[in-house]
């Protein structure tokens, strides 16, 4: 069985973070604990419709020194993205499960593990960012 496939299934939940629900940080958060054993910062009193300024700060490399920008992404790495529609903001993040696939979480669909090409992610992509201790 595939690390990402226990996750595959876990409800949306705005600020849960743990197994029983997550938002798409909280998600961040569970894998990179789980699988690398690296805990991250909680941000569990900013809601999901504030992780913008999150996803934003790993966008822009200041939320850790310790994100390091990749092009190719590979399995463990975040995937940021831009919310539906909107051509410049980073508001959304995933995990990359290979350099096809990302696992992620929204409301509409709990966390599911998608194709890079898939009509819910296409097109969002902004950038990649490899956790480095």
């Amino acid at each position: 069985m595939s690390w990402w496939a226990g996750y595959v299934g876990i409800p949306f939940e705005d600020g849960g973070r743990g197994r029983c629900a997550c938002d798409c940080w909280g998600l961040v958060r569970l894998v990179h604990a789980e699988c690398l054993g690296v805990e991250l910062p909680s941000y569990g009193e900013i809601s999901a419709r504030d992780l913008v300024r999150v996803a934003r700060a790993i966008g822009a490399g200041q939320a850790d020194p310790c994100w390091e920008v990749v092009d190719i992404p590979a399995a463990f790495d975040v995937v940021l993205m831009r919310a539906r529609g909107d051509s410049r903001s980073v508001a959304h993040v995933g995990i990359a499960v290979d350099a096809d696939r990302l696992l992620h979480t929204e409301a509409a669909t709990g966390s599911v593990v998608v194709p890079r090409s898939h009509l819910s992610v296409a097109g969002r992509v902004m950038g990649f960012r490899r956790y480095r201790k």
